[in-house]
């Protein structure tokens, strides 16, 4: 564990241009003192870390600042109301640690997606059985069992696949939607202080193929067209809902969220768009997860498998589509 070290009131600091400031041991001595300083004028928090993640290209810059996020006080372990009530005011008193609010935070933002969603698809009088609310269903479905996606916050989850900060509850940010990583030196921590917490509320899930501009009218038009039936909703869900690492593989490979600083947040539309090839359902596509009992009802209500005689066969090559996407789905 790092010593702490004890300033007295005047206390002046001083930077050596020399070659070997760049050594762990002086940029762990210039973090804890810079700590020691906010510990005692916390209003200067957000100048400091305003100056600190202005883009910059010095590797001695983002090796302090990601030094300074890990070398906190003893509040950033502290993980109950209890031992940190300070970090808790303002929030609701159901809340007993740091790790339920950070997972109730998550988990609100995915509901509000879902809202959005649920109001640009719905917006019109609609019957219940009808494709638009039967695709709410399944992102419900998926939804609940990924309990929201809260563990995104949550830095006590076991797996780092399920996690976006380190087990401190350190994140970084992950650049603009058309970059690799972020061009400036945005980390923050949450857990830290109540500051950081209110903070971190800035910072925002960018969808990468963009929620308004893109996803959505997509999948209303998809969901409007004859071809209702046979919407891939897997692939509409991993992009409202799913964040993108491709660096955890296979697991999250079709996600479109990037975790962003406000700074690196693009509002301008993106050149991204949706993959029509995966807009509908074939019989060479793979389904990635199960249509839920009320999508599967709807299906045996609208499409009827015909008998091998049938004149629909001949008559119709939109029927035969859809009962492609019905056999392959096992609605039999």
């Amino acid at each position: 564990m790092q010593k702490k070290i004890q300033y007295k009131d005047g206390t002046k600091l001083f930077i050596s241009k020399a070659k070997d400031f760049d050594t762990a041991d002086y940029i762990h001595q210039l973090a804890s003192f810079l700590h020691a300083c906010l510990d005692r004028q916390p209003q200067l928090h957000h100048k400091v870390m305003s100056c600190l993640q202005e883009p910059v290209s010095s590797k001695q810059a983002a090796t302090l600042l990601q030094v300074i996020a890990k070398t906190t006080d003893d509040s950033i372990a502290r993980t109950s109301k209890d031992d940190d009530s300070e970090w808790f005011k303002g929030l609701d008193t159901r809340f007993k640690t740091k790790e339920a609010v950070m997972r109730n935070s998550a988990e609100a933002r995915m509901r509000g997606y879902l809202d959005h969603t649920k109001r640009e698809l719905l917006a019109e009088n609609l019957p219940h059985d009808s494709p638009q609310n039967n695709a709410i269903l399944f992102f419900k479905e998926k939804l609940r069992n990924s309990k929201y996606n809260a563990s995104y916050f949550d830095r006590s989850t076991v797996s780092e696949q399920e996690r976006l900060c380190d087990s401190q509850g350190i994140f970084e940010c992950e650049g603009p939607y058309d970059q690799h990583q972020c061009p400036g030196i945005h980390y923050i921590n949450p857990y830290a202080s109540r500051e950081a917490r209110i903070v971190f509320s800035t910072w925002n899930f960018d969808h990468v193929i963009e929620k308004s501009r893109s996803i959505i009218p997509e999948l209303k038009a998809a969901l409007s067209s004859q071809r209702a039936s046979c919407v891939n909703l897997q692939y509409f869900y991993d992009l409202l809902f799913l964040h993108k690492n491709p660096s955890t593989g296979a697991l999250k490979a079709n996600g479109n969220l990037k975790l962003v600083h406000i700074a690196c947040h693009v509002k301008k539309p993106h050149e991204c768009q949706c993959k029509s090839e995966k807009i509908f359902l074939d019989q060479h596509d793979e389904v990635d997860g199960q249509t839920p009992h009320h999508h599967t009802k709807l299906q045996r209500q609208r499409v009827k498998r015909p008998l091998p005689n049938s004149s629909y066969f001949t008559r119709s090559k939109k029927l035969h589509r859809s009962i492609d996407c019905w056999v392959q789905n096992g609605y039999r």
